[in-house]
């Protein structure tokens, strides 16, 4: 009877199956060098990183400004009127 071995097994019964084995051999197999981006990638990747900071500041300006113009039609950004105690 053939079965598929059991995955909670804790004696792995083949050692060069791609599951059992270990970070550090995989590290060793590539060299340890990370992974580097295509140059074309690399470049949309900063122009996108660009767009949404940029895009991140305007929308918060925009907000900001709405939001200041909204407490001053409330008459919240206004002194408050002095009272005075009277003993």
């Amino acid at each position: 009877m053939n079965q598929l071995p059991n995955p909670f097994n804790s004696n792995p019964s083949n050692p060069l199956d791609p599951l059992n084995q270990k970070r550090d051999e995989a590290d060793r197999e590539n060299g340890g060098l990370p992974k580097a981006y295509h140059p074309a990638t690399k470049k949309t990747l900063q122009k996108l990183f660009i767009i949404l900071i940029v895009g991140g500041a305007i929308i918060g300006g925009i907000l900001s400004i709405a939001v200041i113009s909204l407490m001053q039609k409330a008459g919240l950004t206004d002194v408050p009127a002095r009272v005075e105690n009277s003993k």
